[in-house]
């Protein structure tokens, strides 16, 4: 039986000399020079290279090449991890015994907050980062007293991140680069960041993403390929190609319509293209041309890109002859409606709110309080909200069973649409529903049970365009429905800034139930690179209610120097300004991202709310160094918005005021702004551009016909002669602005 035993070699002869072996032996010799290579024996490197490295070979650490590498016929010279990053290591050593030294040298507490920082953030960079802005300009290593600002947000923001990661994800570091490539540089300066308007050719664009290539409107495609049967000439007298029509229906069904969800869209499109009044109207398909060909174009002629997201296709919705249907639309649409709206029908309720919310865009709000009356009005007449349960469920078992989806839309779609205009615009005189739908929500079937009620189960929802958002929102409104009519049904007359008609109590409750409420969201409403437009303004519209339900008792709102505390949170710094901050944080990342990756930005208002917020709180914190950005951010936001929508002027305008009368802008400063802002006014006269909504949030409190965009927005001359005549210019006008690179990951 054979044995695989290794050979044993013989022992090496004392008296023989390596020479002597080398001369007198053959190649066949246990010695000779071609088996020096089996001695293994230390090699004298202490790095390898890359390539030996991945292979796991050893490495003779010889350079250019090492032997390993010659052998195998590489061309490259070796790379040595060293010669790589050696530059790096030593930033990140610096780094290092940086925040070792802040570590030792300042107060426990700051230590405690150092360490929960570097728990939060894999990157050391973005770290020292924080720390820094949190410790401010010129005292990075001095180790003078933490600024007591500076802790203030952090514990209870991460325990919301940790608990309620759907509503607060991590503000993850990798999306610093989103906030520089905005402006494309960390440092926000006045002579770099001011171009507001994008037309302008002296400065980069600061949206380069934002301009793909415009291609003609055949290259748009329907979402629902029914469309393409379409016969306009049975809906309106005004004569219109059917093929632009299809888009711009195309683009509301696809843009809009999940978030407002007024009617069934598979009906209403099957209705539309069969020329069939059970699921569609003159007034309805009228109200959608205008709202349409008020958002999807730009009124100076040139095409706006329409694209849900800008890694899918790019497509155009314009033509410059469009523009001149738009008060024809109008005109039909208000004619139809003058007729039709004594009669109650699910129909009319949708065609009320588009009409209202195409005016809203054409700069004509003041209309918004009439229509949003009427179909109040309308909708507790038909039973569908705003009635006693009992009622509401009397009239629910009337519906036919081919009425129930339609129903379920038209109750829920215009109840939303009522919530929302009362909670973001805050109209005087607006009527609020006492009571929300019984009904089932849109996505759910209706059920007889054995009682007779209506119950309902899960169903998926046939447009794949609409994916899960208008049943959440049907639930959010709901939620925020009793807001509304606590805070502003409630509030007595005149105005008062925190009365008894709110309690902290209330708020903080509701602010629970949202966050809570949030955690049970499907995974296709969370936050991620894939996400529809529509998730995206779901979570500004989340945030915005938070800030909304937090106001009245944040510091700034109660003029008070300490701020109220949440007592369902075990963190000792559980404040309702902490909680306030923790949502802006979210809201300045959800609009920057928002506006960068989504082309809907530029021709969708729904999102425009959370700019007004913003810029409320970074005018309310300008301790805060990066609130410069922001501002020109919201600004610049607007100056896009203005293409499509008139009310976009105005909103700039008041914004300006508000920074100018606040004293956080020198008055030259502000002109310069403004100037660059009306660089490209529309072509039609904004003197009558009507904007009743509120601009200054926290005026509106108390003084809300005083805290109007218009309001302000008219006030911008004289608030800017009264600070060049009282001489209250800002010190430091002429002072370059602190360099932002420092805190781009704190927001």
């Amino acid at each position: 039986m054979s044995k695989r035993y290794r050979q044993l070699l013989p022992v090496l002869n004392s008296d023989s000399s390596p020479s002597n072996s080398h001369s007198s032996g053959s190649s066949s010799t246990p010695w000779s020079s071609s088996d020096e290579l089996l001695k293994r024996q230390r090699i004298g490197t202490q790095l390898a290279c890359n390539a030996c490295r991945k292979r796991k070979i050893r490495c003779g650490g010889q350079r250019p090449r090492c032997e390993a590498c010659r052998r195998r016929g590489e061309k490259d010279s070796c790379t040595y991890v060293d010669s790589r990053s050696q530059g790096q290591t030593s930033e990140e050593t610096d780094q290092i015994l940086e925040l070792f030294d802040l570590l030792k040298s300042g107060p426990e507490s700051q230590a405690l907050d150092i360490l929960q920082i570097l728990r939060c953030h894999n990157d050391l960079e973005t770290a020292l980062s924080i720390v820094q802005a949190r410790r401010g300009p010129g005292r990075l290593t001095s180790g003078q007293e933490w600024t007591p600002i500076s802790t203030r947000h952090l514990r209870l923001e991460y325990e919301l991140m940790a608990r309620n990661p759907v509503s607060f994800p991590p503000l993850q570091p990798f999306e610093a680069s989103i906030l520089k490539a905005v402006l494309g540089t960390g440092r926000i300066s006045t002579t770099d960041s001011e171009d507001i308007s994008s037309s302008s050719n002296s400065e980069p664009n600061p949206f380069p993403a934002q301009h793909p290539t415009r291609n003609p409107i055949s290259t748009l495609r329907s979402c629902d390929e029914r469309l393409e049967d379409l016969d306009m000439s049975f809906w309106t007298s005004v004569r219109f190609p059917n093929d632009i029509a299809a888009k711009i229906i195309s683009l509301y069904l696809e843009t809009d319509h999940p978030l407002l969800g007024t009617f069934d869209p598979d009906l209403f499109v099957d209705d539309l293209v069969n020329c069939r009044l059970g699921h569609c109207s003159r007034l309805l398909i009228n109200a959608i041309m205008y709202w349409g060909c008020v958002g999807g174009l730009n009124t100076q002629g040139k095409p706006l890109t329409s694209l849900t997201r800008t890694s899918q296709q790019m497509y155009s919705a314009s033509d410059p002859t469009v523009k001149q249907y738009m008060p024809r639309f109008s005109e039909e649409a208000e004619a139809l409606w003058s007729e039709e709206k004594c009669t109650d029908s699910l129909l009319n309720l949708a065609g009320t709110q588009l009409l209202g919310l195409a005016y809203l865009g054409d700069g004509k709000d003041h209309y918004v309080l009439t229509y949003a009356s009427e179909a109040n009005a309308m909708g507790a007449r038909m039973g569908l909200f705003g009635v006693d349960p009992i009622v509401a469920a009397s009239k629910a078992r009337e519906v036919t069973p081919e009425l129930q989806n339609a129903t379920s839309y038209a109750a829920w779609g215009t109840f939303n649409w009522i919530v929302l205009i009362s909670l973001f615009y805050q109209q005087p005189g607006l009527s609020y529903p006492e009571y929300p739908p019984i009904l089932p929500i849109p996505g759910h079937t209706w059920h007889r049970g054995s009682d007779d009620s209506s119950e309902s189960v899960r169903e998926t929802l046939k447009s794949a365009y609409m994916g899960d958002t208008f049943p959440v929102l049907c639930r959010f409104w709901r939620i925020i429905h009793e807001v509304t009519l606590r805070f502003y049904r409630d509030q007595p007359h005149p105005r008062e800034r925190l009365s008894g008609h709110l309690s902290l109590a209330f708020a903080e409750y509701k602010y629970r139930e949202l966050i809570a409420w949030a955690e049970t969201l499907p995974p296709s409403m969370m936050r991620s690179e894939d996400s529809p437009h529509h998730v995206l303004i779901f979570h500004i519209w989340l945030h915005a209610a938070i800030l909304d339900i937090l106001r009245p008792f944040t510091v700034r709102a109660r003029s008070a120097s300490r701020p109220l505390r949440l007592k369902t949170f075990p963190c000792k710094k559980a404040s309702l300004d902490a909680a306030y901050k923790a949502s802006v944080n979210q809201l300045k990342r959800l609009i920057v991202v928002y506006r960068t990756n989504y082309a809907s930005s530029t021709y969708t208002m729904l999102w425009h709310t959370a700019l007004i917020h913003v810029a409320n709180a970074i005018l309310g914190d300008t301790k805060d160094p990066t609130w410069r950005f922001y501002l020109l951010f919201c600004i610049r936001c607007y100056g896009h918005l203005r293409q499509a929508y008139r009310f976009a002027e105005a909103i700039g305008r008041s914004l300006l005021s508000m920074t100018l009368q606040q004293g956080d802008l020198s008055a030259s400063e502000a002109r310069h702004l403004m100037q660059q802002f009306e660089e490209n006014w529309l072509s039609s006269s904004s003197e009558d551009i009507r904007a009743t909504f509120m601009a200054d949030l926290n005026l509106a409190m108390t003084d809300p016909e005083e805290a109007t965009v218009e309001r302000l927005a008219d006030r911008f001359e004289d608030i800017a002669l009264f600070r060049e005549f009282t001489n209250q210019e800002d010190s430091s006008e002429d002072e370059p602005m602190e360099d932002e690179t420092v805190s781009w990951d704190t927001l």
